[in-house]
């Protein structure tokens, strides 16, 4: 047999102001413990500022969340407000990123075929002196 009480509690209602003031608190936390290798994130991430400039958004090449960061004018918003930025501007940020992949790896097969082509040049060197000795 159910039971079902005449009066159930109300669901909590979900704080989004609360929970976009905690998000930003973690962000600051995050920020500070990626200083000291801020350098290799800066490499391999791309920084997008909403149009307005209320957030800035930073995304790594994989296309996941590595930064956010609520600049002044995000004050004048709503949490509601701020959340939409945050997630449409991540959205630009990751695509850029993902974009970024390509001529990232392009850089590495250059840099690879020109040591190859480097060191087929010095072997074939070598091999020329060796026959004019």
């Amino acid at each position: 047999m159910s039971e079902t009480p005449e009066h159930a509690e109300p669901a909590e209602e979900f704080d989004l102001a609360a929970f976009m003031r905690d998000f930003e608190k973690r962000m600051g936390v995050l920020r500070g413990e990626a200083a000291p290798v801020r350098h290799l994130v800066d490499a391999t991430s791309v920084r997008l500022v909403s149009d307005g400039g209320e957030v800035a958004v930073t995304a790594n090449i994989a296309g996941a969340l590595v930064d956010v960061e609520f600049l002044p004018p995000a004050a004048a918003l709503s949490p509601v407000e701020q959340a939409g930025l945050v997630i449409e501007t991540y959205e630009r940020a990751a695509d850029a990123a993902r974009d970024r992949t390509h001529d990232i790896v392009a850089g590495f097969v250059d840099e690879s075929a020109r040591a190859r082509e480097l060191a087929r040049r010095l072997v074939e060197e070598a091999r020329e002196r060796r026959a004019e000795q």
